[in-house]
Order: structure tokens, then sequence, then C-alpha cells
């Protein structure tokens, strides 16, 4: 596996990454309030805490870089390569899809021109701490990226 080089931008942590953080834990935690059996409530207070380590490590491999002509997309610190050249547009949404992305509110879709790049008609959705700054940077790679236009409204609406 080759290292990669490049920017480094991590995944944004919001209040919706420390929410599905705190509700993991209280999913968690809730059995220790059923049982009295002291034996059972130190094998669940492990359990938990290896769940929220697993889950911290989950999180905090999910980052971005760009290299070049690539961007690197890393998911439990494994890298997956796209080509930037690619990009056909990028612009912000709100998606619940399952993404490497830490962030449920402030997220980005990236739209290839290849459909064989994602091997889907699907966008790459990501979310990556100064947004603006990562698509300044894809755009000096790509100046021909779609960006649509932020908080455009149409007159009377």
């Amino acid at each position: 596996m080759s290292k990669f080089g490049g920017i480094r931008y991590n995944s944004l942590w919001d209040w919706s990454t420390w929410l599905i953080m705190a509700f993991s834990v209280g999913v968690c935690v809730w059995p220790l309030f059923l049982d009295d059996d002291r034996t059972w409530r130190i094998v669940l207070i492990i359990l938990t805490c290896v769940f929220i380590a697993f889950l911290f490590v989950l999180f905090k491999g999910i980052y971005y870089r760009i290299d070049g002509n690539n961007l690197v997309v890393y998911q439990f610190f494994l890298p997956n390569v796209f080509p930037i050249d690619k990009i056909e547009s990028v612009k912000p949404v709100r998606s619940m899809l399952s993404a490497p992305a830490t962030s449920i509110i402030h997220r980005i879709a990236i739209k290839f021109s290849d459909r064989k790049v994602l091997k889907s008609s699907m966008p790459l959705i990501i979310s990556p701490v100064r947004q603006e700054e990562f698509i300044a940077r894809l755009l000096s790679v790509n100046p021909d990226i779609k960006i649509p236009e932020r908080g455009c409204r149409a007159p009377g609406k």
C-alpha cells in the first residue's frame, strides 16, 4: 500500500457527531441499571468501554487528503483514491446516507463525470473541516468543477 501525502482534512465533528456518540453510549449504559448482578455489571462496563473505544477509533479513522490529482478518502485508516480531474460538481447536502463523514449536517456531495470511479451514479458524500478551503483546493486542481451558488434564492421566495 502506497503512502499518500498532500494536505490532510479531518472529518468534521459537530453536534450531530456528538449526539450519535451520546446515543450509542446511552444504549450501552442503559442495561447497567436493569440488573443488580455485580459480575454481569462488570462485564457490561468492560463491553461498553470497548465499544466506545471502537466507535471513537472508527470516527477518528475518517479523514481526507488532497494529493496532487488524487482525493484520498480514508475510512478506518484504509485509503480509497478518487481522481480530482473526474469530479463534475461539488454541492452542500444534508443527507442521512451512509458515507465516510462524521457530520450529518455539514456534508458535501461530490459527483463524478465517470460512473466507473464510484461504480455507481451516487455521489461521494464527505464532511471535511474547512470546507471552503477544501473546495478551493479541489478547484485549483480541476477548475471545471461546478459549484452551485450558496444562499442563492429565486426572487420573491
